[in-house]
């Protein structure tokens, strides 16, 4: 029995490492160069639903003011083509703004009122929580309206500030 020892030379070696290393540069640029980011189409909608707040926010203030004193407005909604879609009471506090009951559930409310879509974006759930300083009144407490994957908005009542999406 022979035994061949066949040594292959070390330039073919390093000449197939240097064509990896060819290949995986090329794919990685190649890669960077073709990929294109995805918007969050779940935090745009959210947006839209904040745009659609705010807006509420204000022209139900100035329907209070001009129907003061009430504690509460009916605010039709209308779609993009000016048909109305909806209309949903909103309980106003005594500064003319947007407000329910001081609770996450008061919270809900005061979305559903002022958006009249259920808490639900993309099929993702909408969470509503309540904030409140030590004193309990409802001139210091806030709503924050947030998504899961991190953004949200801020709602205080007392004065209808509403702060843009934050992540």
């Amino acid at each position: 029995m022979n035994k061949t020892n066949k040594k292959k030379p070390s330039t073919s070696n390093v000449f197939k490492a240097a064509i990896a290393a060819i290949f995986a540069i090329t794919l990685g640029v190649t890669i960077n160069f073709l990929h294109t980011d995805e918007q969050d189409t779940t935090t745009i909608a959210f947006a839209l639903n904040l745009d659609t707040f705010k807006r509420h926010v204000v022209s139900s203030h100035w329907q209070w003011r001009v129907r003061q004193p009430t504690t509460m407005i009916m605010l039709i909604h209308y779609n993009e083509s000016g048909k109305e879609t909806n209309r949903t009471p909103v309980r106003m506090n005594h500064n003319g703004w947007p407000t329910a009951e001081l609770s996450s559930e008061g919270c809900e409310k005061i979305w559903t009122s002022l958006v009249a879509t259920p808490l639900r974006v993309d099929g993702f759930k909408i969470h509503a929580d309540y904030y409140a300083e030590l004193e309990e009144n409802e001139d210091n407490y806030w709503c924050r309206f947030s998504l899961s994957s991190g953004a949200y908005f801020d709602y205080f009542p007392a004065n209808g500030t509403v702060t843009n999406l934050s992540d």
